[in-house]
């Protein structure tokens, strides 16, 4: 239980801010030829790319769920590389894991049995963003050894790793960005706090003057500039594990980073707010954003004022087991499942700007008829983006869109 003044919160993360490392001098993207020479030549001469997302794939108590998806992705055999969207390990089950009190210190045989084994024959790279719980002060050295290693060390393993022989990953930070022949995909760190952070509210009351959000800002200017003068121009991707949007019914809380303990937390933005402001102040609205967390999948639909839509997706169905409840209350008591589609949930006290909505389209939670773990498979081809929910036990299609790259509108 969280406590904010007088204020108790049932379900709010326990996670305190958590300093991280400072970001290189001069921080470069990451080309995916840097690290698949032959398949990046591949997406460049067939114009067709496709890859994996998911989030929340470690479980401290069983691999099961994690392997059933990883041999699923690992079966998708034309994905060009997995993204995964953070909750990589996990130290121990319950929302107390992100706190630096919680027991157990992170070490490389969790990541050796909750992803280097269950990924072992997936033969394409995995890149990442780091989860609340890889970013624990605890977590965070091993998630720097396994996917932020020295360049110049490429492609030695991890000495963590006695699995395989999976490379240690060269992204340039936690915060970072991946160039393909036809996507963009900005990866964020949402830091351990409730609700997702960019930057410390303590040392950022005024939340555009934070680190990672002029890094943002920055990168969608240079995408955004990139695009102006290329043809054919690539999508843009946004990877944050946080969600800024869901319908989850407890999102009132979970997604106010008011009601967590980090201190000053009155001078964070909801993500929402932050993500919405460094669109405008980049220029560059992303083509769609994926997220993770809660252990379930979201389909959403974000509305602008001017007709154009922004898919959301929220996939942290990726082994963590159970699936969570997407009625569930903050009170642990679960109300009626609602019927798609319908509003998202509001945070606190946050509103959509003047003409702006979002709304649940599809779900696969531990209450649904198609209940089952699984993963996203995203394919651009001929300026269309498609996004399938592909369930990890049927190897169905659940869920299936297109999104229009150049009216961002659905096809």
């Amino acid at each position: 239980m969280s406590k904010n003044g007088d204020k108790l919160t049932k379900c709010a993360e326990h996670g305190v801010w958590t300093s991280l490392p400072a970001p290189p001098a001069g921080q470069k993207p990451l080309d995916f030829s840097a690290i698949d020479a032959d398949e990046n030549q591949r997406i460049v001469s067939s114009r067709k790319m496709s890859f994996a997302m998911v989030g929340c794939s470690g479980d401290p108590e069983t691999q099961t769920d994690t392997e059933t998806v990883a041999a699923a992705i690992t079966a998708a055999n034309d994905t060009s590389f997995f993204y995964h969207l953070g909750d990589i390990i996990y130290i121990e089950k319950g929302s107390d894991a992100t706190a630096d009190s919680s027991t157990g210190g992170d070490t490389p045989a969790l990541w050796n049995s909750q992803f280097y084994a269950p990924y072992m024959n997936y033969p394409k790279r995995v890149v990442s963003i780091p989860g609340n719980h890889d970013g624990k002060s605890t977590s965070i050295t091993n998630y720097f050894e396994a996917f932020c290693s020295d360049a110049s060390k490429w492609p030695v393993p991890w000495t963590g790793n006695t699995v395989d022989q999976r490379p240690a990953m060269i992204q340039p930070y936690v915060y970072w960005r991946l160039d393909t022949p036809l996507a963009y995909i900005v990866g964020l760190c949402s830091n351990i706090a409730n609700g997702g952070m960019l930057d410390d509210p303590t040392v950022y009351r005024d939340f555009t003057r934070g680190q990672q959000y002029q890094w943002l800002v920055g990168e969608l200017k240079t995408v955004a500039a990139a695009n102006s003068q290329n043809s054919p121009q690539r999508a843009v991707l946004l990877a944050v594990h946080y969600p800024p949007y869901s319908g989850a019914s407890n999102f009132n809380v979970r997604g106010d980073p008011s009601q967590g303990p980090t201190p000053n937390a009155s001078n964070a933005p909801y993500l929402a707010v932050a993500l919405q402001q460094a669109f405008a102040d980049g220029g560059q609205r992303p083509d769609a954003i994926f997220s993770a967390h809660a252990h379930l999948f979201q389909r959403l639909t974000y509305t602008f004022a001017d007709g154009t839509v922004m898919p959301c997706l929220v996939a942290g169905c990726g082994g963590h087991s159970p699936l969570e409840v997407l009625a569930e209350l903050c009170d642990g008591e679960t109300g009626a499942s609602q019927v798609t589609p319908f509003p998202a949930v509001t945070p606190g006290s946050f509103q959509f700007p003047a003409g702006d909505s979002a709304q649940v389209e599809y779900y696969v939670d531990n209450n649904s008829d198609d209940s089952e773990f699984g993963f996203l498979k995203v394919t651009i081809e001929a300026r269309t983006l498609t996004c399938q929910f592909i369930g990890a036990t049927s190897h169905k299609t659940l869920d299936e869109f297109k999104l229009d790259l150049d009216s961002h509108k659905y096809q």
